[in-house]
């Protein structure tokens, strides 16, 4: 297995550990020949030790192979080197004395204490002649290839899945399109079919986390998290609500602890990689999603790093001390504050009705659509003086509530159905589906009887006692009909005129929900009379 870098710096710097660090950069030291060197750059990563470590835990040899190009004061220069980590041992000098070996071990040029890696045309030679990715033009990165990788009981396809997976969701961060130019644009390829990893902005679960990242770079959309005694600005945090459709997440998400839809807050310091997913409060409902970005301060970064285990996969503030340990502890203390009072149901004031709502439609548990013969709201007049649908109409009402689900036909004023028009009746549970504005709401509907047809879609947000609500606070968010889908076709509006419709036909309401509400759907059909009289 090969992991490749371009556009990157190279191994550079001195190739002998006892060179004093001076000014130059010592990555080649510290990558090859040095264990927990500290980061050197800024915004610098880990140590080069647990990390390094697992190259060669995963390989069956503990064997590693190096190929770099970097840049030095006579320009490009390959090296290339061999590694391997094995078990410490004793071996007989040519007295016959024991001398302890480290159990490292290099393969290089060698020379008499020390070896040094292939340089130049040598390097590149042997790089080759191993298959490796070529070096072009002045291009700068590395190669380390895993020797007889282990993968465990997993098939290749599996591995290179998941690896596409765990980049994205451990290195969305520095992924994003934003971030123009200086980015990281990953790619995976089994046995040379690639294999697409996931763009965070476009996949189900990491978008929120991505929306929330965006709130950091407004003023107004994210707030400073303050530690009291001792007075000190910790990082910014930003939060984001969203709906998401049932799915499952990815092996590699799981392993990061998110198993469900996100509620957790991504930490991260100045690298911008994922530190940890920290969870909070459970959503009101399933669908209901929401995520959180929190980014240490720059000159907090050594704090946050020390609270690191050598995994980089949390902050420990119990092997802190001091102040230290007092600021992460309060990030964490801030942190829960915040989702408290996020993760709580919205709270809706209409027609002097304080009522707590919970997440959209079926986001509540058992609930269903219930179908009723009357309507639930009023229709809006479509034009005129007065409202066609007013006397004559049959509603369906998709307000979902705890209770059975109502089916049937649904009947005129009379109390019998029509003969001179076609009717409906809701079919089944409103769902979900994703698309690229946002979550939608889809209610399927069914044509009862042939005819003229004239149904009119209705959604409005739904408060403590059931009934609709009448007048929304200002600024609010609302339910919007985007329109009907007769098969392929979409049309766009609330009303859908039929000149002849057909027994059985299906047509679905498509409405763009509102989070954390409860969302209702009406289906009003009117006459053929009247609803032509006024276009629609």
């Amino acid at each position: 297995m090969t992991i490749s870098d371009r556009g990157t710096k190279g191994l550079g710097g001195p190739t002998r550990a006892d060179v004093a660090r001076g000014d130059e950069p010592r990555d080649w030291v510290s990558f090859v020949l040095n264990v927990g060197d500290p980061p050197d750059t800024r915004r610098g990563g880990g140590t080069y030790g647990y990390g390094k470590g697992v190259l060669y835990q995963i390989s069956r040899a503990g064997t590693v192979i190096v190929h770099t190009r970097t840049m030095t004061a006579s320009g490009p220069e390959s090296r290339f080197i061999g590694i391997c980590l094995g078990e410490s041992m004793e071996l007989a000098d040519p007295q016959g004395r024991g001398r302890p070996y480290t159990g490292r071990h290099w393969w290089g040029d060698v020379g008499v204490e020390h070896v040094e890696p292939l340089v130049g045309v040598r390097a590149t030679e042997v790089a080759e002649s191993l298959g490796l990715p070529a070096f072009t033009g002045d291009d700068t990165g590395t190669d380390v290839v895993i020797v007889e990788p282990d993968f465990g009981d997993e098939s290749d396809e599996e591995t290179a899945q998941y690896l596409a997976d765990a980049i994205a969701w451990n290195l969305w961060p520095i992924m994003l399109e934003r971030r123009g130019m200086v980015r990281l644009v990953p790619r995976v390829r089994n046995r040379g079919v690639d294999i697409a990893v996931p763009m965070p902005e476009k996949t189900r679960g990491l978008r929120t986390f991505v929306a929330a990242y965006g709130r950091l770079e407004g003023e107004d959309n994210a707030e400073i998290l303050m530690c009291g005694s001792p007075r000190k600005a910790l990082g910014r945090l930003a939060l984001e609500r969203q709906l998401i459709p049932p799915y499952e997440p990815p092996p590699a998400a799981q392993d990061l602890g998110i198993t469900t839809a996100p509620h957790h807050v991504c930490l991260m310091r100045a690298p911008e990689l994922v530190v940890k997913y920290h969870p909070g409060p459970e959503p009101a409902g399933s669908n209901l999603a929401y995520a959180g970005v929190f980014r240490a301060f720059d000159e907090m970064d050594r704090t946050y790093a020390a609270a690191e285990p050598p995994t980089h996969d949390d902050w420990v503030f119990a092997q802190l001390e001091g102040r230290e340990r007092t600021f992460v502890r309060t990030t964490f203390t801030r942190i829960r504050e915040r989702l408290g009072g996020f993760a709580r149901p919205a709270e809706v004031r209409s027609n002097s009705v304080n009522a707590p709502l919970g997440a959209v439609s079926n986001f509540l548990g058992p609930l269903v659509a219930a179908a009723t013969g009357s309507g639930a709201a009023s229709v809006p007049a479509l034009g005129g003086s007065h409202d066609p649908f007013e006397q004559d109409r049959e509603s369906q009402s998709g307000s979902v509530a705890k209770g059975a689900v109502g089916q049937g036909v649904a009947l005129p004023a009379s109390g019998r159905p029509s003969r001179r028009s076609a009717s409906v009746r809701i079919e089944g549970e409103p769902y979900f589906e994703e698309s690229e504005i946002g979550l939608l709401l889809i209610q399927d509907v069914v044509v009862i009887g042939d005819g003229p047809l004239a149904v009119h879609g209705l959604v409005g947000v739904t408060v403590a006692d059931g009934s609709r609500e009448q007048e929304p606070p200002e600024g609010s968010e609302q339910p919007v009909v985007m329109g009907w889908r007769l098969g392929s076709e979409e049309q766009q509006g609330d009303l859908l005129s039929l000149k002849a419709a057909t027994a059985g036909q299906r047509i679905s309401l498509v409405v763009k929900p509102v989070p954390d509400t409860i969302t209702q759907l009406d289906v009003a059909v009117a006459r053929e009379g009247r609803t032509a009289s006024h276009g629609g």
